[in-house]
């Protein structure tokens, strides 16, 4: 259901962004003398064209800007601090947490708008070896910083 909804928004999101785009492009470039933008749009079909095409890239793209990645480390509860502080220097903050997990949200309602609210990070360490859930860029920049945290002690 997580992905459906995602899907959804994504496919909302690239709708709206692109006919933004097309109706400052239109407005903004030279044309001839009584074009207008449906004119434009519904050549050849191309309007169902660029839709069919967002319906694509907003089914797949859940499945490549999310993922689940395993943190191999087994010190996260002791560096929970250095972890909070490494989420606070990025713009996040702590949006729930129980004894086993944390889950991150981004601070800045304007990026939080901007990412669909797509934001959270969460960090489960119930298990060996942790694992965190969220955006794919966000997963890969903190694993790597947790990683470093808690492997800098070890040396």
């Amino acid at each position: 259901m997580k992905y459906f909804i995602r899907s959804v928004k994504y496919l909302v999101y690239f709708t709206v962004m692109c006919g933004i785009i097309l109706v400052l492009t239109f407005h903004f470039s030279t044309k001839p003398e009584g074009l207008t933008l449906m004119d434009m749009l519904m050549v050849e079909g191309s309007i169902y064209k660029m839709l069919a095409f967002f319906v694509a890239v907003a089914a797949v793209y859940p499945a490549l800007g999310f993922q689940k990645k395993e943190v191999y480390v087994s010190n996260i509860k002791e560096h929970r601090k250095e972890i909070v502080e490494l989420f606070e220097n990025a713009n996040y903050v702590i949006a729930e947490e129980s004894a086993t997990s944390i889950t991150f949200k981004l601070r800045n309602p304007f990026l939080r708008f901007m990412r669909l609210c797509e934001d959270y990070v969460t960090i489960d360490f119930s298990e060996n070896p942790a694992t965190m859930e969220g955006l794919r860029k966000d997963i890969l920049r903190f694993s790597r910083g947790i990683e470093y945290i808690c492997r800098k002690d070890e040396e």
